[in-house]
């Protein structure tokens, strides 16, 4: 129990080190972890189906705006007590202004179940396919050299791994989900675009649920990212979040993330199997009364055959 302790209070004050922020953002990154640690794959013990949208900074013209949808489940016999092996898999389509990023990711994880916890090592394996329509730009220098040519479905592979660690009432996670630094050809002119070099991001996250009474848990979360690579250094990220958890069944929570903005959630768990969410990210940087708010919206679906086995829902089990 004392270990334990230590290791929660290791992993909640590790981001406070970090000095750099990875390429991806979810608001609520706190009901499908798939998206950045392989390793939390069947941890919620049933087939899952999360879709996820989001519309950046709706002022500014071209955007960030991601369409995520997700599947994971524990696989072996159905009436066993526990599955050590889980899989999964993923789609993710990003654009931002005349660029264009698909993922298609696979996952697996291999679970070690103890007394009351379950400690998950996870990898995946994908590609990118990467587009870009330059002649969609209204270019200041014509005949730039570096606007020349499209790029169409550059595929750039890649690899992640993970470690997870959840009971009950805790989870620590720590994970690597993009190994490689790659970048993409230009195969018309066999030019190597090094400035499109992706960047190998760290992500270490916890979190913990504080039981109040019969009715209300508080559930304070962080979740921090570090990307580096030879060329470049993001810029720190880390997101703080408290949430409230109502019946088991209704959360409103906040975030603040270090990038200078503050983000609202609620969601609720519509019934056993169904459960939907929304996020409001308000800006407080300098691009704040240019950039608009950004909205973000989740919604799961679990497939179980045994709904005997669903004591609580997915804010408490297992996370």
């Amino acid at each position: 129990m004392i270990m334990k302790r230590y290791f929660l209070l290791l992993i909640l004050l590790l981001p406070l080190c970090a000095i750099a922020q990875s390429d991806q953002h979810y608001t609520m990154f706190m009901y499908n972890k798939l998206l950045y640690n392989p390793a939390y794959a069947g941890s919620r013990d049933v087939t899952s189906v999360n879709g996820v949208y989001r519309d950046q900074w709706t002022s500014i013209a071209g955007a960030p705006k991601t369409i995520n949808l997700s599947v994971d489940a524990p696989i072996g016999s159905y009436m066993k007590p526990f599955r050590n092996v889980a899989i999964g898999g993923s789609i993710t389509n990003e654009k931002l202004g005349v660029e264009s990023n698909t993922s298609v990711k696979a996952y697996y994880a291999y679970r070690i179940h103890f007394d009351k916890s379950v400690l998950s090592f996870g990898l995946s394996g994908g590609i990118d396919l990467y587009s870009a329509d330059y002649n969609k730009l209204n270019l200041f220098q014509q005949n730039d050299p570096n606007f020349t040519y499209n790029v169409k479905n550059a595929m750039l592979p890649n690899f992640g791994a993970g470690v997870y660690w959840s009971a009950d009432n805790f989870y620590c996670s720590v994970s690597v989900p993009n190994m490689l630094q790659d970048y993409y050809d230009k195969h018309e002119v066999k030019v190597k675009n090094v400035l499109a070099r992706e960047i190998r991001g760290y992500y270490v996250g916890g979190g913990y649920v504080c039981t109040v009474n019969e009715t209300i848990k508080i559930l304070p979360q962080i979740l921090a990212r570090y990307a580096i690579n030879s060329d470049y250094r993001l810029p720190f990220s880390c997101d703080f979040n408290a949430s409230a958890i109502y019946n088991d069944r209704f959360m409103l929570g906040v975030t603040y993330r270090t990038d200078k903005s503050a983000e609202f959630i609620v969601h609720v768990q519509a019934t056993k199997k169904l459960n939907v969410g929304y996020a409001y990210d308000y800006l407080m940087s300098d691009l704040k009364g240019y950039g608009g708010g950004t909205h973000e919206l989740v919604i799961g679906y679990d497939f179980m055959r045994d709904e005997s086995k669903f004591l609580t829902p997915r804010f408490i089990k297992k996370f």
